[in-house]
């Protein structure tokens, strides 16, 4: 089950002249709630201009080497909650944020030897700055790679610290779009030219065990069509994105049903049982649910994180869209309920499950 609780700033971090990060102090009593793994994202709600305002950001801190939990935002045109974040918030600021979630992880094993290699652009740092510390400082047999692509160098987010990082076992190859390095490998983009141009530069990397990309969809599309190509395997492959796809939308297969007509739905929050009838064709359940006046959890609304996953236990729902749920949770019976509709005559739902 998820929920807000109220979580005081310990710091915040001026990383680039658009970009801040933002620490938490966690009091002793929400220790295990509050507990994650490298790749997650935390949920942060405000209150904007009366209005209420939930956005996912990623954890950059590392929950084997940081006492604070520390997300950053870069702060985009018309955004309106990351223009308050960069903008307004101070330290001993009270914030609602609901604890960690996310499958874009790495379980660290001090044991482990594997090689791991990281394409990030921007904001999509974030993540993967969390599970490269978290491997650098766990497992000392480790090695990896990270091609990261910015505009400048004054744009890097975490520069410095990435800087340090590459003096221990982090490969780093920084990318500019708009700065001349002297050197074609490190200019540009990071398109399937450059993946290719990389990849053969160093064809180890494609003995990586594990691939993570984090950045703009283009980006994701291109390096794992180029992976892809040079025949890595798709477990070997995993992504994160931050807003709602349209290249990967059209690649996805849409689920199907016999059903239509009109469903009872129960939805179970918070031990807390709600019934209605919903269409097939209709709102969503989780749309569904909040205009029953149940506090379900969500964030983006549009597939990308799992805040709103919820457990089927009774009947069946298909989703428009799924980018963040795994086979085995969709195998398990999981759903994103942002995405789904009634495919039974009766069905229940339990956020309490998930």
């Amino acid at each position: 089950m998820s929920q807000f609780h109220t979580l005081t700033i310990a710091k915040i971090t001026q990383q680039t002249p658009d970009t801040v990060s933002v620490a938490f102090n966690i009091p002793e009593s929400l220790t295990d709630s509050f507990k994650y793994i490298p790749g997650q994202y935390l949920t942060l709600k405000f209150n904007i201009n009366g209005q209420e305002v939930r956005r996912a950001y990623s954890l950059c801190s590392s929950p084997l080497t940081d006492d604070l939990l520390e997300v950053a935002v870069k702060k985009v045109e018309k955004g309106i909650v990351s223009s308050y974040i960069n903008e307004e918030l101070s330290i001993g600021d009270k914030i609602e944020v609901m604890p960690p979630q996310g499958n874009f992880t790495l379980e660290v094993n001090p044991s482990s030897s594997k090689n791991y290699v990281a394409f990030a652009a921007g904001s999509g740092i974030t993540p993967i700055i969390s599970i490269i510390k978290s491997v650098l400082n766990n497992e000392p047999k480790s090695k990896f790679t990270l091609v990261y692509g910015n505009k400048t160098k004054e744009s890097t987010i975490f520069d410095k610290e990435l800087s340090e990082l590459s003096e221990g076992n982090l490969n780093l190859i920084n990318i500019y779009s708009r700065e001349n390095t002297g050197n074609a490998l490190t200019e540009g983009r990071i398109n399937s030219d450059k993946v290719n141009a990389i990849i053969k530069n160093d064809l180890e990397l494609l003995k990586a065990d594990s691939f993570f990309m984090c950045g703009p969809e283009e980006m994701i599309v291109a390096v794992a069509g180029s992976l892809k190509v040079y025949g890595v395997l798709d477990e070997k492959v995993n992504y994160e994105l931050f807003t709602t796809p349209v290249l990967l939308a059209k690649e996805t297969p849409k689920e199907e049903t016999n059903f239509s007509g009109d469903a009872t739905v129960k939805v179970i929050y918070d031990d807390e049982e709600v019934e209605f009838s919903l269409n097939s064709k209709g709102a969503t359940i989780l749309d569904a649910a909040m205009q029953q006046d149940v506090d379900v959890p969500f964030s983006c609304k549009g597939a990308v994180c799992c805040t709103c996953k919820a457990l089927v236990t009774e009947g069946r729902a298909i989703m428009d869209a799924n980018y963040s749920l795994s086979d085995s949770e969709v195998a398990e019976g999981y759903i994103l309920t942002c995405q789904a509709h009634p495919a039974s005559a009766n069905l229940t739902v339990d956020y309490d499950e998930a």
